[in-house]
């Protein structure tokens, strides 16, 4: 069963298969099919999950939609679905925006597919809390602050706490510092928004940042992360 709030959700084991969780696609959504194809992904029983940044950079941004319909996706708010949701195309800082972060595939769309994508971004959670056969497993975008624990970071969220929001989209301090403790009251954490050292997974105390930088690959299926839940427990 799944709980929703305006700015968490959370979900109940998935007793029937598999789940699995993707770093930022970035429109890499062609490369994330050829992905779950050599995973055997199910769709009828298994589930996938997004740290947010779905769009923008990669070649595919405009699919976005239809992977959000689907039943078996779930992601978290991204920075780049928050600039789409709060920064006015035809604003200076909006034509900047879409100038030099990849967002030209919004300017061609239409106003009715505008609107549609716009409501859907406007219901991703800023996190997400998924219960797993191993322990709980939170989701968040970039980041958490700094000697916070998981269930303080999610009251705060739920408050419209500003400094909470911002670091839970664009925060950078733990994989940068290397802030090796631990996030408190949850098992795991995973995290997107900054490419990893060397493109591989990076791990700092239980938090596990997965974003490899598929869009800067000519092979993108081969630099999107996509792990299994039951692998964050090995």
């Amino acid at each position: 069963m799944q709980q929703q709030s305006s700015r968490i959700k959370r979900f109940s084991i998935n007793h029937q298969g598999r789940d699995f969780v993707v770093g930022d696609i970035h429109g890499c959504f062609d490369a994330l099919n050829v992905e779950l194809t050599r995973l055997r992904f199910a769709p009828d029983r298994d589930r996938l999950f997004a740290v947010g940044d779905l769009i923008d950079r990669g070649p595919g941004s405009d699919k976005v939609l239809s992977w959000l319909n689907q039943a078996w996706f779930h992601s978290c708010l991204g920075n780049h679905e928050e600039m789409i949701l709060t920064i006015a195309p035809d604003s200076e800082e909006g034509r900047g925006w879409y100038r030099d972060y990849g967002g030209d595939w919004w300017l061609r769309l239409d106003a009715v597919s505008r609107r549609a994508v716009l409501a859907a971004f406007a219901d991703l959670p800023l996190a997400i809390e998924l219960e797993t056969a191993h322990g709980r497993v939170g989701l968040v975008h970039a980041d958490i602050p700094k000697g916070m624990s998981w269930p303080a970071f999610l009251r705060l969220l739920e408050m419209g706490d500003a400094e909470t929001r911002s670091t839970a989209l664009w925060g950078r301090s733990r994989i940068r510092r290397l802030l090796g403790s631990p996030v408190k009251g949850i098992d795991r954490v995973v995290c997107g928004h900054t490419i990893t050292p060397d493109r591989k997974i990076a791990v700092k105390g239980n938090v596990w940042f997965i974003e490899t930088g598929a869009f800067l690959r000519d092979d993108a299926a081969a630099g999107l992360t996509v792990i299994s839940t039951d692998q964050l427990f090995q």
